[in-house]
């Protein structure tokens, strides 16, 4: 293993045996012919990664990409077909949810048992049990079965027991999906300790959100296979537009790269494409840079290069993260457009109070058949403009949302 990475997977495979009926596997067995009963699926294929230590590495893609496989491979639970796996140091995973709980011990007991298996002595876990029932926040819950609980219990059990190991890689699967918003961003400040601290954690979640806040790197998978690795944004970015791509169910479909500086993917089956984005203020004066509270006029010019029955135009706003701000479009809105034919050009207009705090934004556009762009999607263009919110001076606030809010005396 390079001293650089802490975790280093090198063309890793793993295929599994599936079989039509139960009994398919028993008369292969016992067939003096070897005759094959099954198929060979593959979760995962030649697939290489390297992770540098303290890195937070997100791992995004559809399931039946291979990302639980991948983790079960890192943490010894399934042995890999072919390639190499190495992990240096102290490792603690949460995969599914409450695995290896018994269902009739008490959380403190599946704390002692389950502690031995993250590595943990007895008198270690003994000196951590006050830590891990706290962070948990059971109560008298603690000492009550297993099988008691919510599935939000579960996941405050296995969490507060995972991350009272301090370990040197940390693996969390999808487990912050489960539980409340309290617990959850309990969860997501303690990722940021052991992040402060260098612990390199592995991080797997359909949260877009939570990965563009926590990850320094990530990868989508597809099929067993690494289709992208780089920042979260650029990762996220082609996410969607996968996503998109497979509910066009084979049909033409591309992904273009940004064709300037700064703005982002585009995807689509490109019948319809947005040639042009502009803001504006109520008079048509075009805004690079716009008063925060001021009424803006946001346009998008668009080519039908197919005849397109109602299609829904919408927009995006990101801030200068990534992170999703406002998102709107005519589907949404309770509107229809019209039939374009071949060739036609469109201009729609979105006219609003631009009520955002002061910093720089983008904006992504869409054309698709109906209300989400993962439905005929004909064209999705990430970041295609970008602007600035400057203060206004008759009111200061902090935060990206303006609420207006009236002071009314007691």
């Amino acid at each position: 293993m390079s001293s650089a990475n802490i975790i280093e997977i090198k063309n890793l495979s793993k295929k599994f045996k599936v079989y039509e009926r139960h009994l398919d596997r028993l008369k292969e067995w016992l067939s003096i012919s070897h005759k094959s009963r099954h198929r060979e699926y593959w979760a995962l294929k030649n697939l290489t990664l390297h992770i540098e230590p303290g890195t937070v590495y997100g791992l995004i893609g559809m399931n039946g990409a291979g990302k639980s496989t991948l983790l079960k491979v890192l943490t010894g639970t399934l042995m890999p077909t072919s390639g190499t796996c190495l992990v240096n140091g102290r490792v603690s995973a949460l995969l599914e949810l409450g695995a290896g709980f018994h269902p009739e011990l008490t959380g403190r007991d599946n704390v002692l048992v389950n502690g031995r298996l993250h590595g943990l002595t007895s008198v270690e876990i003994l000196a951590k049990m006050d830590e891990i029932k706290n962070f948990s926040e059971l109560g008298d819950y603690f000492d009550q079965t297993v099988r008691t609980y919510s599935s939000g219990m579960y996941v405050r059990l296995a969490f507060a027991l995972a991350s009272a190991v301090k370990p040197d890689v940390l693996i969390i699967d999808e487990a912050l999906s489960v539980g409340d918003a309290y617990f959850q961003q309990k969860c997501l400040n303690r990722i940021q300790e052991f992040k402060k601290n260098g612990t390199t954690i592995l991080f797997v979640s359909h949260d877009v959100a939570a990965v563009k806040m926590l990850c320094d790197r990530a990868a989508l998978l597809d099929r067993g296979s690494v289709l992208f690795e780089g920042t979260p944004v650029e990762v996220l970015e082609r996410y969607n537009a996968l996503i998109a791509k497979v509910s066009e169910h084979g049909r033409e479909y591309l992904i273009e790269e940004p064709k300037f500086e700064g703005r982002g993917l585009e995807s689509g089956s490109f019948k319809a494409v947005v040639e042009k984005v502009e803001m504006s203020d109520e008079s048509g004066q075009k805004l690079a840079v716009a008063v925060s509270g001021q009424a803006v006029v946001v346009t998008l010019e668009v080519t039908f290069r197919e005849k397109i029955i109602n299609p829904t135009i919408g927009i995006l706003i990101r801030d200068r993260l990534g992170y999703d701000i406002f998102g709107i479009n005519t589907h949404g809105l309770g509107l229809t457009t019209k039939t374009y034919q071949a060739g036609e050009s469109g201009k729609f207009t979105f006219k609003m109070t631009l009520d955002l705090g002061v910093g720089d934004y983008t904006i992504s556009t869409a054309i698709h058949a109906s209300m989400q762009h993962t439905e005929g999607n004909y064209h999705w263009a990430d970041r295609i403009m970008s602007f600035q919110v400057a203060p206004d001076n008759r009111q200061h606030f902090v935060g990206v949302a303006r609420l207006r809010p009236i002071m009314i005396e007691a």
